[in-house]
């Protein structure tokens, strides 16, 4: 069974059951810079990741937030960034935009979902996902 995506361009974000058929690859960086960086891509795998996700319509009107922790398995320009969540233990994929990643700042993170905390993290990044405008 292929690992689960979370929808980036719809206001949901669940892990679901069947692979999406968006390429990951599409996603742009922050700056419109195509710049992939294989090692710090390599570097990622491993290591824990604190992501923050803002969900909003096509009006950029506030839908809701979320906050996932895990473990990234993988990074891929077309796959995305697999991350094993230490919750659920689900994986879920995030958009391989490489330059919205940040080093995590040493400290203790309480993650707004649950009474889970995160401490130090190895990386965080946020990103906003927007709902498109359906006719």
């Amino acid at each position: 069974m292929p690992a689960p995506f979370l929808f980036l361009e719809e206001a949901l974000a669940v892990p679901l059951n069947v692979r999406h058929p968006t390429d990951m690859a599409a996603f742009e960086n922050l700056d419109g810079d195509d710049d992939w960086d294989e090692g710090f891509a390599g570097d990622l795998v491993g290591c824990t990741l604190l992501a923050g996700l803002t969900f909003v319509d096509h009006d950029d009107a506030l839908v809701r937030r979320q906050q996932i922790f895990g473990k990234v398995e993988s990074v891929d320009r077309a796959d995305g960034i697999a991350l094993r969540c230490h919750v659920s233990d689900e994986l879920v994929m995030l958009a391989p935009i490489l330059d919205a990643i940040e080093p995590g700042q040493p400290g203790i993170y309480q993650l707004s979902d649950a009474d889970e905390q995160v401490e130090d993290p190895d990386f965080t990044v946020l990103l906003t996902v927007r709902n498109p405008l359906r006719h």
